[in-house]
């Protein structure tokens, strides 16, 4: 089986106990409350979950089992080209709500994905697409 990412979509059966691993399953309904919720899914397991709200990304979990895997990665990028196809020109992550603990590596991670720091605000990440176009356009 590969990696897929499913937005928007009610989940599986199979998905009851990996997603309960991830999430408690009264909190999936919380999160589509929250806005577009985007699974990731390997093997019928999930391992990662994202939610959207118009052009920012809310919420980002992955397993703890499964991180340093490329799932986050796979997640976020499937996440903002969702964003991105809804007709917005950029994705911003505000970071505030994240434990403090969990700040410095989630900084890190959003920097190897192609975000920037915000010039307004150290704790918002933006990506937009033609990033990497600018910096060879700067060469």
């Amino acid at each position: 089986m590969r990696l897929t990412v499913f937005h928007n979509h009610t989940p599986d059966a199979l998905w009851e106990k990996s997603l309960g691993k991830l999430i408690t399953p009264l909190a999936y309904s919380e999160l589509k409350k929250m806005g577009d919720v985007h699974t990731a899914v390997f093997n019928d397991g999930v391992v990662g979950i994202s939610v959207s709200k118009n052009d920012s990304i809310v919420y980002l979990k992955v397993r703890d089992i499964t991180r340093r895997r490329g799932v986050g990665k796979y997640l976020i990028e499937e996440t903002c080209a969702y964003i991105i196809e809804s007709g917005f020109n950029t994705v911003s992550f505000d970071i505030k709500t994240v434990p403090v603990n969990e700040q410095d590596g989630l900084i890190y991670f959003l920097g190897m994905q192609g975000f920037v720091q915000s010039p307004d605000d150290p704790l918002v990440f933006i990506y937009r697409e033609d990033f990497d176009d600018d910096e060879e356009d700067c060469d």
